[in-house]
């Protein structure tokens, strides 16, 4: 299961790759430090996304679909640049945690 999960996140790592560079080249040639860089930056964010939506197609969905709000562009798009991505990535967290600490019957502690 955690293969076919891990492959599944290495499809989507390589979609994203491809819609935010518009290379189609194939994974198996030699990836720049740059291209490390994003494909581990959009690994992090997708990881964070699927532990926020509980859904990995939900978290897909959100990471790549054009937001309104930022003029078009996707999150990932956005995530292009690191202060940027790493600003994304403390949200998600901080959503993740409220919602761990948070009690599941809606009392406070």
């Amino acid at each position: 299961m955690a293969r076919e999960q891990d492959a599944n996140l290495a499809e989507i790592i390589d979609k994203i790759r491809i819609l935010l560079t518009g290379d189609n080249s194939s994974a198996s040639e030699p990836a720049s430090v740059v291209d490390d860089l994003l494909s581990a930056r959009i690994q992090r964010l997708t990881v964070l996304a699927q532990q926020v939506f509980g859904d990995e197609a939900k978290a897909q969905v959100w990471l790549t679909e054009p937001q309104p709000h930022f003029r078009g562009k996707s999150i990932l798009q956005l995530a292009s640049r690191g202060d940027v991505a790493s600003q994304i990535e403390e949200a998600l967290r901080r959503i993740d945690e409220e919602r761990i600490f948070r009690d599941p019957r809606g009392l406070e502690p």
